[in-house]
């Protein structure tokens, strides 16, 4: 942990609830030569930054800003430095995935959400979440890939499916399914697989569209709506490739950043484009994978739940 603040009381959104916040202490390396700690008093306003480790638990992502408050607990906050017409597109981000939430609570394969709340009244709303000890998905794999046993990856495949169909049968529409907006928590002796980031999904009955389509190389190119579940199976059959084979299509190793993985998604959409796909004969799942990628044969997640079990009955589970 890189950061502290003094205590602080939060204001749930219904009014009458607030939880006490004892102070979280700075990280062990504080007396470190170059190691420097961002200190938050309460209702001072001023945000806790990175303090340059690779591990440092608060994150930027390109609509909001994720805390961690102590162990277990995340603030999600969308980002107010920015022009208006993206604090527009933020803040409705950050509305969907409030509404959504709360409409997808109760499964364990969803980010749990403990409501809506500010750290003063007069500071900006923030999500209370759950916080996966383990983090994102893609991470873990790129860390820990040679030791994942095949069974363990049998697991999170059929866990991540089963969580998107439940996201389908409420009737929503992720849009944004990748190895980063797939978290992993860990209870002992099982890490369980959390889908999370509703800030771009669609949900026509609640008439929420939070904009977004999936990254490269998580998107179909032959769709040209993104508002139908079949958005998400292509993403689902990606992120199990990437699970069982450890790497993205058409690469090996880690997943690229910066300016290479912006050549990377040009390539991939190429690729894609042309209808080409990495080889799955020996690929376990490579059927499943498949028919969300290639045949294209799966409406909703619901599908590959199902393609998937039949396909653990038939092939024994290895390790």
């Amino acid at each position: 942990m890189c950061w502290q603040y003094q205590a602080r009381t939060m204001w749930l959104g219904c009014g009458d609830v607030t939880i006490e916040l004892g102070s979280i202490n700075d990280c062990g390396d504080k007396d470190k030569a170059g190691h420097e700690v961002a200190k938050e008093d309460a209702g001072s306003g001023t945000k806790a930054g990175k303090c340059g480790k690779a591990d440092c638990k608060n994150k930027q992502g390109r609509t909001s800003i994720v805390y961690r408050v102590k162990e277990g607990l995340v603030w999600k906050s969308p980002r107010t430095s920015v022009s208006d017409t993206l604090l527009d597109e933020f803040q409705n981000a950050f509305a969907v995935e409030y509404k959504l939430l709360r409409r997808l609570q109760g499964h364990p394969g969803i980010i749990q959400c403990y409501g809506l709340f500010k750290t003063t009244p007069s500071m900006e709303d923030g999500l209370l979440l759950e916080e996966a000890n383990l983090g994102d998905l893609q991470s873990y794999i790129d860390k820990n890939n040679a030791t994942i046993p095949g069974y363990v990856r049998k697991q999170w495949s059929l866990q991540c499916a089963e969580a998107l169909a439940y996201v389908h049968s409420k009737g929503v529409v992720h849009a944004n399914v990748s190895t980063t907006n797939v978290l992993l928590h860990n209870l002992g002796q099982t890490t369980n697989l959390i889908l999370a980031d509703f800030g771009g999904s669609k949900c026509r009955e609640l008439n929420l569209d939070g904009g977004l389509i999936p990254d490269d190389p998580f998107r179909d190119p032959q769709l040209k709506e993104f508002d139908s579940p079949k958005v998400d199976v292509f993403s689902l059959g990606i992120v199990i490739y990437i699970v069982i084979t450890g790497h993205y299509p058409f690469r090996e190793g880690k997943a690229p950043q910066g300016e290479e993985r912006y050549l990377y998604e040009e390539f991939v959409r190429q690729r894609f484009g042309n209808g080409e796909f990495p080889e799955l004969i020996n690929v376990q799942f490579g059927e499943v994978i498949a028919g969300c990628c290639i045949e294209r044969r799966f409406d909703t997640a619901k599908d590959v739940v199902v393609a998937l079990k039949a396909e653990m009955q038939v092939h024994a589970w290895s390790t």
